[in-house]
């Protein structure tokens, strides 16, 4: 996969950030993000991976 964007910090970084409690492990899903980030209680940090999408879309005929 390759990604757009990743985003990793402590617990209490993401906690500042999204004012969320990131209080378990597992997939901890963000307003507005667009993908889950991912909680690790016991290493007290989180990532934010964001794929690299494109998409192709047909150009309109104007005239």
């Amino acid at each position: 996969m390759t990604v757009s964007v990743v985003i990793a910090g402590t617990l209490d970084e993401w906690r500042r950030w999204t004012g969320l409690p990131f209080d378990r492990s597992g997939p901890i899903e963000v307003p507005g993000a667009l993908s889950p980030v991912l909680c690790d209680v016991v290493h007290g940090t989180a990532v934010y991976v964001e794929a690299n999408v494109w998409v192709r879309h047909r150009a309109a005929s104007t005239g």
